[in-house]
C-alpha cells in the first residue's frame, strides 16, 4: 500500500513539474486522474482481499428434483390439452421436490388410538419456499400417458454444507 501511495505521489510530482500547469482546468484534470488511480487501487485491494472468499463461493453443488404427472380423463379437454396439463403437473411436482430439498418440509400428523390399537392416522405435508435458478433438464413421456420432468439447480458449497451435510457437534467431556 505504501509503495502504491509513493508511486502516486511521484506521478503527481513529475506531472506537475514536467508539464507546467497553465490553466485551472489542467489542474482539475490532473486531480481527477490522481483520484481515478487511487480509486482503481482501492478496488484492486478490495478484490484481492475478497479473492479467497469468491473462490469458495464459486464452488457449487447440483441439486436435482424429479416430478411426475398423469394425463387426466376429462372428456371436455382435447388430447393436446391433457398432454400439456400432465407436463405442467410433472414440472410443478419437480419444483416441489426441489423446494423440499432446499427448504425442508413441515410435517403435521395425528394419530387416534382406541383400545390400544390405532384407529386413525393422518399426515399433512407443507412446503413454503422459493426456488430460483432451476433449469429443466428433461421432460420424458412414460407409459400410460404419464410424464417425468427433471429439474436441477446449483447451490453454493457453503449452502450445501450447512443444509445437507450433517455435522455432529463435538462431544463435551464430563469430569467425574
Amino acid at each position: 500500500m505504501k509503495i502504491i501511495n509513493t508511486t502516486l505521489a511521484a506521478l503527481v510530482a513529475v506531472s506537475i513539474s514536467g508539464c507546467g500547469i497553465t490553466t485551472q482546468s489542467d489542474y482539475q484534470n490532473l486531480l481527477k486522474e490522481v483520484q481515478t488511480l487511487k480509486n482503481d487501487n482501492k478496488v484492486a485491494n478490495i478484490k484481492a482481499s475478497q479473492e479467497g472468499y469468491s473462490k469458495k463461493n464459486m464452488e457449487r453443488v447440483k441439486i436435482t428434483g424429479v416430478g411426475y404427472g398423469a394425463e387426466s380423463n376429462f372428456e371436455d379437454t382435447s388430447p393436446g390439452q391433457r398432454r400439456l396439463m400432465a407436463i405442467r403437473a410433472s414440472k410443478m411436482d419437480a419444483y416441489r421436490s426441489l423446494a423440499e430439498q432446499l427448504s425442508g418440509i413441515q410435517i403435521n400428523s395425528t394419530t387416534t388410538v382406541s383400545t390400544l390399537s390405532s384407529r386413525n392416522d393422518s399426515f399433512r405435508a407443507k412446503v413454503d419456499s422459493i426456488v430460483r435458478g432451476a433449469r429443466v433438464v428433461s421432460i420424458t413421456p412414460l407409459a400410460d400417458s404419464n410424464y417425468e420432468t427433471i429439474l436441477e439447480v446449483f447451490v453454493s458449497k457453503d449452502f450445501y454444507d450447512k443444509t445437507f451435510v450433517y455435522q455432529e457437534e463435538p462431544k463435551k467431556e464430563i469430569a467425574y
